[in-house]
């Protein structure tokens, strides 16, 4: 914003509640323009990765696990946590590998996006990751129970108005992902 009074001004901070894999914060704020006092809450989460990843039979490799917070089983991409200081494209592969037991050298950022701004201070990092091989055996986290979807792209691309898939930050990997697909100029070997 051009006019710095219509900036909230954080007086103060502090960690509420301390988890780990989350942070609450408490902020005491005030707002210039109107002369007001507020306090806020904000999460501080772990940057992630989602990552769209393709076999090369041009199959999207997917993932079917139970989701605690919903309760719901979902289909999703590969995804998950980058540790302190680990580089975006490192924690992908990893997570790649982890979650499907597939990796590549051919993976790339299509975007960062911040999750939630309004209360969460985390980024995601969406990949695009070509010519997935198997490599070794699946080595889910302690917590993790995940089964391996393997479907065709331009199914999963037309499956995007259904309700195939209906966590945000993999469908927003999805819809990434076939839009720089779409725009490549290998776009045919995408095709069967």
């Amino acid at each position: 914003m051009k006019d710095k009074n219509k900036i909230w001004d954080i007086r103060s901070k502090k960690q509420i509640l301390k988890k780990k894999i989350f942070s609450v914060n408490e902020m005491d704020c005030y707002l210039p323009s109107k002369n007001i006092n507020n306090v806020f809450y904000s999460l501080d989460l772990y940057d992630w990765v989602n990552i769209f990843a393709i076999n090369e039979n041009n199959d999207a490799i997917l993932v079917r696990q139970h989701r605690i917070g919903s309760n719901v089983v979902t289909i999703e991409v590969p995804a998950g946590a980058i540790e302190h200081n680990e580089d975006p494209k490192l924690a992908a592969k990893r997570e790649l590998l982890e979650e499907t037991g597939y990796s590549t050298d051919e993976i790339e950022l299509i975007k960062k996006i911040r999750v939630n701004p309004a209360i969460q201070s985390n980024f995601c990092y969406f990949f695009l990751a070509r010519n997935c091989k198997p490599s070794l055996e699946v080595h889910f986290d302690e917590t993790e129970e995940i089964e391996l979807v393997m479907e065709p792209i331009e199914s999963v691309f037309e499956k995007i108005w259904d309700d195939y898939i209906d966590n945000s930050l993999a469908l927003m990997a999805v819809l990434l992902a076939k839009e720089k697909i779409l725009n490549s100029e290998d776009f045919k070997k995408f095709c069967r």
